[in-house]
């Protein structure tokens, strides 16, 4: 939505592919020139969500709330899914549970966390970053209404015990990153809105704090069957390429080695394939994505970053943020914060 999500999908997020060392906690400047209320957007580098979105013709991959200078982030992304141990790693590759239910899901970070989040501890990141506000009260009241009258539950972080991590909850509950979203946003941009999993991805989650706030609703597009097709492939081969190359969530293990008599890489593409595709993320067989790749009924109808931000085939009064231009994205202010995001 990170590492291999970490486009929205922190896939790299279910966001932003760092090959190199991860770093989920750490120091920054204090703040960043994106205001109040603007929808930040990157591009990572590679992995499974970049695979899509490049598939569909889009380009940005993650999307993010501000709360101004110095008051952190809202937004939806998972840490790379862990693989099962042996022997049950050669039929399905990576733990079902956490590919379906993607952590940490929705929360509310400091600088410290979002520039780790995006950054590893060489300095490496996405491709670009930008941010966009267009109606800059109206943008605000999204931020505020988020930050100020959301309900929510603080958690401790993962990699640093003296940390707290906010997390908003939907419909009582804690709001894990859904694969799923990217085929069928359900109504997750409605208010009362539901979804599989009660999970959301970034752009998923813009469109609800847009609803939210009282902004009005943010519109799905449907995407054609032929593209529904393509990204199929790109996600299935996309995955099959990192886990041969030991590469994203299959860089601490040779797989092909460790599992001689199962062709675990194309397992593991499956198995992604199938939990974007129909939510059956338990299952690393062909026949699901396929069905749906090969029967030219099937669509897709989601809420992508660039329809939050008004690119691509994406109207230009779709969110209030659309009718802004990019603006670079800056960590500028003076002094430091120490944060994390898992």
């Amino acid at each position: 939505m990170r590492r291999v999500l970490a486009g929205c999908l922190a896939l790299s997020a279910l966001g932003t592919t760092l090959p190199a060392a991860a770093s989920e906690c750490g120091y920054t400047a204090a703040g960043w020139n994106a205001p109040n209320g603007a929808v930040v957007f990157s591009r990572s580098d590679d992995g499974p969500i970049r695979n899509v979105i490049d598939a569909i013709g889009e380009f940005r991959t993650h999307s993010m709330l501000s709360h101004g200078a110095t008051g952190g982030v809202t937004h939806a992304t998972m840490k790379d899914p862990d693989q099962h141990s042996l022997p049950t790693v050669c039929g399905t590759p990576l733990k079902a549970g956490q590919l379906q239910n993607g952590y940490p899901g929705l929360e509310q970070i400091n600088q410290g966390g979002i520039y780790h989040y995006l950054y590893d501890a060489n300095g490496h990141g996405p491709d670009w970053t930008a941010w966009q506000l267009g109606d800059a009260v109206g943008a605000a009241r999204i931020a505020d209404s988020l930050w100020f009258n959301h309900p929510y539950v603080s958690d401790v972080s993962r990699s640093d015990g003296s940390q707290l991590i906010d997390r908003p909850l939907w419909n009582g509950a804690r709001v894990p990153y859904s694969l799923f979203q990217y085929r069928d946003v359900e109504s997750t941009h409605q208010i009362p809105g539901n979804a599989a999993n009660n999970g959301m991805m970034c752009s998923s989650f813009l469109a609800y704090a847009h609803n939210y706030a009282g902004r009005g609703v943010v519109t799905t597009h449907t995407y054609p069957h032929e593209v529904v097709a393509n990204a199929a492939n790109t996600i299935h081969w996309g995955v099959h390429g990192q886990c041969k190359s030991s590469l994203g969530w299959f860089e601490k293990a040779a797989l092909t080695v460790i599992c001689p008599f199962s062709n675990v890489c194309t397992n593991a593409g499956n198995q992604v394939a199938n939990c974007m595709s129909a939510n059956r993320c338990d299952v690393s067989t062909s026949g699901i994505w396929k069905g749906v790749r090969d029967n030219p009924a099937t669509t897709a109808t989601s809420i992508s970053p660039d329809r939050i931000g008004g690119w691509s085939v994406h109207p230009s009064n779709t969110t209030l943020w659309a009718s802004d231009y990019s603006h670079q994205l800056q960590w500028n202010s003076g002094g430091n914060v120490y944060g994390c995001w898992q």
